[in-house]
């Protein structure tokens, strides 16, 4: 008799290398499982509905955490959509879980792109909105639907915004400007001015792109561009693009700011930047970036706390000829390491809000409707009107084991060490022949299946959980007795 264990799972999913060169700690697949407790596969957390749906079946177009440090009662979050006849874009606030309106008459962006969306920054207690077709507005009185342009500058249109080094900066002021960034001056009495005739720089602008994200990551200004990403400090930009990659998404662009890293991505992967050159860190994933299709590009967005990335892909890939739908790929820093989720609503636009002193991710759909992110164990859960709690489906595929290489081996038992395994199954596969055998239900903390002397050379193991249960999936035991032929 001889034993295989397989006890710890933190290298993720491996999609990109021969499947017998997997690690012990990797799986083929890991679909709807995190890795946050070390070595174990426990099933992701679900969504909470948040806040009123204030129009039905259109995109959230930004999402913003808004703080007012001089008049507190101000602070509230914002979020943006077409109104119901696409004439107008409306800016909403937090109203005790309803949306109300702040703003009512922004242009309606209709055809979404990454150059019409909404962002917003904060600097000296004023909202700042950018949209890429308006020119500036600031607000200082969000609940009281008080906008303005004090601040701002009154001629041009940008699309990007962030504040670097006590001054604002914006970029891309239509495709005549595209490689344009502005800035501000210093404060000076509680007040900005500008002067955008002649305070910005042109980030090479005769290289056939144009600026697609600004992030702030703590020691620099980043610039990105589709094809290239540059850094700036006042009064300098370094003359040499960093990579000759960039990303065609501000929303793909966040920052740990406690741990100094820039994350950012495109159609051909994830990328970190903490200084130096950004790395790629999403080969092991790249079958999932290389189903990422044009239309795509313009869903593509991200957040992260304190220990993981998430980074929506698209609404439909199909990767290893299956199809996916509302894709996201989760990077947990620590591990370096990635799995794959698959959500009940299309995500278009994700930030941190803080409510009640907590700060979380929030996210907001094409549906009218905005989300608490990691709450609860089902999707689209909450209770809302038109809500329906919605199932997770997990799935674990282990690596491709050759028990007995290259001689054959008969499987005895198959043993599975698991913890509120309320609807988790296990099937098996024999030397890759995709012939799926069910053995059942995982019942106990350990639940042995007899398997009866089955002869194999290799075995897959696939744990599914279709519910609204919380598995956890800690080890895995093969007995088997090795075979002195071919």
């Amino acid at each position: 008799m001889a034993n295989r264990n397989l006890t710890n799972f933190s290298g993720g999913i491996n999609d990109k290398a021969s499947k017998l060169l997997l690690k012990d700690t990797e799986c083929e697949a890991i679909i709807n499982y995190n890795l946050d407790s070390v070595g174990n596969l426990t099933k992701r957390n679900g969504y909470d509905v948040f806040a009123s749906q204030p129009v039905a079946a259109k995109r959230i177009l930004g999402l913003y955490q808004y703080t007012n440090t001089s008049v507190p009662a101000e602070t509230t979050q914002v979020m943006v959509i077409n109104n119901s006849g696409d004439t107008q874009s409306v800016i909403y606030y937090n109203n005790s879980s309803t949306w109300s309106t702040s703003k009512t008459n922004d242009t309606a962006l209709t055809t979404v792109t990454n150059f019409n969306r909404v962002r917003f920054a904060t600097f000296l207690d004023y909202l700042f909105r950018v949209n890429g077709t308006d020119v500036i507005s600031t607000s200082v009185n969000v609940n009281g639907s008080t906008w303005g342009t004090t601040n701002a500058p009154g001629t041009i249109t940008p699309s990007f915004v962030t504040v670097f080094q006590d001054r604002v900066y914006v970029a891309r002021n239509g495709v005549a400007a595209a490689s344009r960034l502005y800035f501000s001056s210093l404060p000076s009495a509680g007040s900005i001015t500008w002067t955008t005739a002649s305070d910005f720089v042109d980030i090479n602008p005769d290289d056939g792109d144009q600026i697609t994200a600004l992030e702030n990551n703590g020691n620099r200004l980043l610039i990105f561009k589709n094809r290239s990403l540059y850094r700036w400090t006042f009064g300098q930009v370094e003359p040499d693009r960093l990579i000759g990659i960039g990303t065609p998404s501000q929303e793909t662009v966040k920052t740990n700011l406690d741990l100094g890293i820039t994350f950012f991505a495109n159609e051909y992967g994830a990328y970190a930047y903490s200084g130096g050159r950004p790395k790629l860190i999403s080969r092991k994933i790249q079958p999932w970036f290389d189903a990422i299709t044009a239309s795509n590009l313009d869903m593509m967005c991200a957040e992260s706390d304190n220990d993981h990335y998430y980074l929506y892909l698209g609404d439909s890939l199909t990767v290893d000829g299956r199809a996916y739908t509302n894709v996201m790929a989760v990077y947990t820093i620590s591990l370096a390491a990635w799995t794959i989720y698959t959500v009940n609503t299309p995500i278009r636009f994700m930030n941190k809000l803080i409510l009640s002193s907590s700060e979380d991710i929030y996210f907001g759909s094409s549906n009218g409707r905005t989300y608490q992110w990691n709450s609860g164990t089902a999707d689209d859960s909450g209770g809302a009107a038109g809500a329906t709690a919605a199932n997770i489906a997990g799935e674990i595929l282990t690596k491709e084991m050759a028990l007995n290489f290259p001689y054959s081996t008969d499987i005895n038992w198959i043993d599975i060490i698991s913890q509120q395994r309320v609807a988790a199954s296990l099937s098996y596969d024999v030397d890759r022949k995709d012939i799926w055998k069910q053995l059942g239900n995982l019942n106990d903390r350990f639940t042995s299946f007899k398997v009866g002397s089955i002869p194999a050379k290799t075995l897959r193991l696939r744990i599914t959980d279709n519910s609204q249960n919380i598995s956890i999936i800690e080890g895995i035991n093969i007995e088997h007795t090795p075979n002195k032929q071919r």
